[in-house]
């Protein structure tokens, strides 16, 4: 799923590549889940849900881009 966390934009590109490579091995089944239904958006969709602008869907993809959200302020 690596790969798949490489984005046009810089900022997802380091944002999710960063999340995915100190998170991979402590991730739950639904969040690998979540994440990749989340990587299947368009860069700017994922931008929205994690800005707020668009609301991020079920309640396992909310708990991901909170989680997101949070690692994104903590660097």
């Amino acid at each position: 799923m690596g790969w798949r966390c490489r984005r046009g934009l810089l900022e997802l590109d380091i944002l999710l590549g960063g999340f995915w490579a100190a998170h991979r091995a402590t991730l739950q089944p639904c969040e690998t889940a979540a994440l990749a239904r989340l990587l299947t958006l368009p860069d700017m969709e994922i931008v929205d849900r994690l800005e707020g602008r668009l609301p991020a869907g079920d309640a396992d993809l909310e708990a991901l881009v909170q989680r997101l959200q949070h690692s994104r302020e903590a660097k």
